[in-house]
């Protein structure tokens, strides 16, 4: 099944405050033409989908320069022999903050009414930011023996206008894992990756690890499955100095139903310990997720702690209703897109990085769904931290530890076959090591969506948003937009 759905938007603003100040408010009339394209192959020898819009802005009654912004969401595989060869591939350009203690300002309404990824009001603390990563693969048997994955990661990161955020990545991993075992399975993994990170014109942050591990998977019966590893690791991620250390660590997950799953993992470094929780239980109109990850990450934070979409929660949600991930695909979209409500839209965070730190991630999700109504609500909560004596760039050079939580709840009406409403609360808040590094961003949608007919359709909407921290200020809006699908 291969389809490419072209589409054309244009949006209207009006926002009272274009420049984001305090005093002095700038008024401006904003145009955003955005044509875009969703393809989506779940057949033959590459497989995947890939969402791009190129985002026009013109401002009007102000001296803002236009610009255009980027939006891109892609993933697939390419078989290059089939069971053997093939190449996984992603990549991703959003709007990232360059500080988690600058100015602040939430995205505009996208085509399906939600939380896109346009960010059309003139906020210099942001940066379009590209990020990729291409991993070939080559996987076969040792005889009767065993299996091997060999797999190799190329990785980057690029913020348009800024060093601070740009890195290059390379690495490459080994699995065996013993076959036709049954209760008790042994496997073997080896790896290494180094990461370049750019902090500024004089300064960059190679950060490399390798490890070797050997562990042992028990799987006493279908519905549980325990695994226990040891082995020894270098890294260099608590100074220049390249360290070495044993590992370890046990791992466990519980799926008593196709409804319920419980996921634990923890895991030995030299460097600092990590773990993660992970628990997802739907009924027939209800989901909930539930995350906790501590890990070491090298560059940008972000939604490594795996924040979830919209379209994630309903992704599972339904589940039940269609078993056949294509189908559901188109089923999932459809819904959200009548219910006003963008598959994109998560519970938003991070600012650009260099260098190892450590991250510690809480979700929480939950959706309710009605027949006429759906509701979620997201919490999220991260920490940043300076990892040894590596030196960081950006906010971290200014702040040991970095902490952020964001609280949204979204909610929307179907109020006939072609209509919908929408509403939108999202609060976002950093804090940093002093009283003077804090920022606070609330804000308030509400949008009403309606096909006009065709695949044309249209969004009405008005914002308001309230920023405290280096400059606040406050902010409203009135957006109209028309999308037109081909």
């Amino acid at each position: 099944m291969f389809s490419v759905s072209p589409r054309l938007s244009a949006t209207q603003t009006l926002t009272d405050n274009l420049q984001l100040t305090a005093r002095d408010k700038d008024a401006a009339l904003i145009t955003t033409v955005s044509p875009g394209v969703s393809i989506s192959s779940r057949t033959g020898a590459l497989q995947g989908s890939l969402d791009y819009a190129m985002n026009g802005i013109l401002y009007t009654k102000t001296d803002q320069p236009s610009r255009v912004q980027n939006a891109l969401s892609a993933s697939g595989r390419a078989a290059l022999v089939p069971d053997a060869l093939f190449v996984d591939m992603q990549a991703s350009i959003g709007q990232q903050n360059i500080s988690a203690f600058g100015l602040q300002s939430v995205p505009s309404l996208d085509a399906q009414g939600g939380q896109g990824g346009i960010n059309s009001l003139a906020n210099s603390n942001q940066r379009e930011t590209l990020s990729y990563s291409v991993s070939p693969v080559l996987q076969g048997r040792l005889g009767g023996l065993a299996s091997y994955a060999l797999r190799g990661e190329f990785t980057g990161s690029d913020a348009r206008g800024s060093e601070l955020g740009d890195s290059r990545g390379r690495g490459a991993s080994l699995q065996v894992d013993q076959l036709g075992a049954r209760a008790f399975a042994w496997w073997l993994q080896l790896n290494t990756r180094e990461t370049t990170s750019a902090g500024s014109a004089t300064s960059t942050a190679h950060a490399r690890t390798s490890s070797l591990r050997l562990g042992a998977n028990y799987r006493p019966d279908p519905d549980w499955v325990f695994s226990a590893n040891a082995g020894q690791e270098r890294s260099n991620y608590l100074g220049n100095a390249q360290q070495s250390g044993t590992t370890a660590g046990a791992t466990a997950s519980w799926s008593p139903s196709a409804r319920t799953r419980l996921g634990l993992d923890w895991q030995r470094h030299a460097y600092g310990n990590s773990h993660g929780i992970s628990l997802e239980h739907r009924l027939a109109r209800s989901v909930l997720r539930y995350s906790d990850q501590q890990s070491t990450v090298v560059g940008n934070t972000g939604s490594a702690g795996g924040a979830r979409s919209n379209y994630d929660q309903f992704f599972l949600l339904f589940a039940s209703q269609e078993p056949d991930s294509v189908k559901r695909d188109t089923l999932v979209r459809a819904y959200l897109q009548s219910q006003g409500l963008s598959a994109d839209a998560v519970v938003a965070g991070g600012f650009l990085s260099s260098g190892p730190s450590r991250l510690r991630s809480q979700q929480l999700a939950v959706t309710l769904q009605g027949v006429r109504a759906s509701l979620t609500g997201q919490l999220s909560r991260s920490v940043s931290g300076r990892l040894g004596s590596n030196v960081n760039q950006g906010s971290l050079a200014d702040s040991s530890q970095i902490e952020q939580r964001s609280m949204s709840l979204s909610g929307s009406y179907q109020l006939s076959a072609t209509s919908g409403l929408t509403l939108i609360a999202t609060r976002q808040e950093s804090a940093g090591d002093t009283s003077r590094q804090s920022t606070q961003l609330t804000s308030y949608f509400v949008n009403w969506t309606a096909r006009l007919g065709g695949q044309l359709s249209a969004q009405l909407g008005a914002r308001h948003s309230r920023f405290e921290g280096v400059t606040s200020y406050t902010e409203n809006a009135m957006l109209l937009t028309l999308t037109q699908q081909f």
